[in-house]
């Protein structure tokens, strides 16, 4: 019988085919494929030991901060080319494109080298309380991928080009291959082949800075010869002088979004250091536990991303209606699918960690951290999702502060409390990161409620524009 809800679900059914799917599949197929990068390296490391597995997590937390500043840099990037070439401007597209990548190229070459030269005291800071052999292997882990940097900010500033002038397919491809040549070179250069022994834990950082290298090569070759026309960028224009006025625009989105990438992920950093002291087995263990979580939050991730595009885009429209609508949708599809995925993949926690080590303490400490953040995933969505729908409408300055006060407010406090004060270790620094999610997840979702957040929106619109919104259903239903 068709109820009155028929026609809404129907609604639905079309926004998910048709606007959704389009723009999530393809962003999810590259995250997992960026992510599995560092998950196949930590699993390959893995059976070297927990030592070496708990260095490779020390060094990892504090790379993950300088990745977060190239990735906001690759966001300024990504929207200066797709207004340019919407304004059918490519000339600007492609300077904006080459200047990004001159300048993410020096500046990533000359941090490389003051971390590699200061990398002992960064470890000691980091790795806090972990004995002497843990740190030994962070710092040489750590020395190894320092050397990717420039490859790994030329990757990913031309990805957010290619993805600025709507091709996604290209970026999915080189960064596919970047992992499967991470799995196959770090195998290599770890394990050995024929009768080479290999070079054991030196190997896998090794192995994950060819793949790079590979990779930052594909990009360039994708520019230079043209496979999106309107970013053709030859290699003798990468010597030419810097157009500032670009720059300046490309860093006027880039900078205030890596402040915020950059202060957060500080705090993980911090928080990371709270677990430096509990222990190898437990440094081992919740870097194990996180490299699980990240894959159960890859969906999540895309749905994010994709509610960044459909909110810009309705808003840009004037479809006011249909972009708090539709947020609301994406905002309930990742709550829902996200909460089955990890209560279904909480009672397989065990057999998860048993992929990436064969310790048996260290499994107990994964086993436990998973049963927690499963118990804890409805509130994930609200969190990390509407925030990414807010900047889509231009509300990144209320993320922004949000995000800081969680972080520094929230989970710094609540894991140093719980965690070191109270006694009560690795459990009590993810309760405290339970406790970011929930405060901002009260706060994003009152944005959202109460419409605040389409402040820069005139609502009077919104009577004809809901009219139209309907029209639109009714249409859609008929299809």
């Amino acid at each position: 019988m068709r109820t009155p809800w028929y026609a809404k679900r129907k609604s639905y059914r079309v926004l998910f085919w048709r606007e959704i799917t389009p723009l999530a599949v393809p962003i999810f197929l590259e995250n997992t494929c960026v992510l599995l990068m560092g998950v196949l390296s930590t699993f390959l490391v893995s059976w070297l030991g927990k030592e070496a597995m708990a260095g490779v997590g020390l060094a990892d937390s504090f790379n993950m901060v300088v990745i977060s500043f190239f990735a906001a840099i690759d966001l300024g990037t990504t929207v200066v080319v797709a207004f340019s070439l919407g304004k059918l401007d490519p000339k600007r597209a492609r300077e904006a494109a080459r200047q990004s990548l001159m300048i993410m190229t020096i500046f990533s070459i000359v941090l490389a080298a003051v971390i590699h030269y200061f990398g002992k005291e960064i470890i000691d800071i980091v790795a806090g309380d972990a004995n002497n052999e843990v740190k030994g292997l962070a710092l040489t882990y750590l020395e190894m991928t320092v050397l990717s940097y420039p490859a790994a900010a030329i990757a990913l500033i031309g990805s957010g080009a290619l993805r600025g002038a709507g091709n996604t397919k290209i970026p999915l491809l080189i960064n596919g291959g970047m992992n499967i040549l991470n799995i196959i070179i770090s195998s290599i250069l770890i394990y050995g082949i024929f009768s080479w022994d290999g070079l054991g834990f030196i190997g896998a950082g090794l192995g994950l800075t060819i793949s790079r290298y590979i990779g930052a090569i594909a990009i360039i070759v994708v520019l230079m010869v043209g496979f999106n026309p309107a970013l053709r960028i030859s290699l003798k224009s990468y010597f030419r002088p810097f157009n500032f006025a670009i720059i300046w625009e490309v860093m006027g989105i880039g900078i205030p979004a890596s402040i915020e990438s950059v202060l957060f992920n500080s705090g993980k950093l911090l928080t990371q250091m709270f677990v430096a002291g509990m222990g190898t087995d437990v440094i081992a263990g919740n870097f194990i536990a996180f490299s699980i979580a990240s894959l159960i939050n890859l969906p999540g991730n895309a749905l994010g991303s994709a509610s960044t595009i459909i909110t810009g885009k309705r808003l840009g429209k004037g479809q006011i209606y249909q972009a708090e609508r539709q947020l609301r949708h994406v905002f309930w599809l990742s709550t829902i699918g996200l909460t089955l995925i990890a209560w279904g993949s909480a009672p397989f926690a065990g057999l998860l960690a048993s992929f990436y080590t064969h310790e048996d303490d260290v499994k107990e400490v994964v086993k436990i951290l998973i049963w927690l953040n499963a118990a804890f995933m409805p509130i994930w969505a609200a969190s990390w999702v509407l925030p990414a729908g807010l900047k889509g409408a231009r509300d990144a300055r209320f993320a922004m502060w949000v995000s800081m006060l969680g972080m520094w407010g929230c989970r710094v406090v609540a894991g140093y409390t719980l965690g070191i004060m109270l006694g009560m270790g690795v459990v009590g620094v993810w309760l405290g990161m339970f406790l970011d999610w929930a405060v901002r997840g009260a706060l994003f979702y009152w944005r959202m409620v109460s419409g605040r957040w389409l402040w820069k929106y005139p609502r009077e619109k919104n009577k004809s524009e809901k009219i139209a919104g309907a029209s639109l259903t009714n249409a859609q239903s008929g299809e």
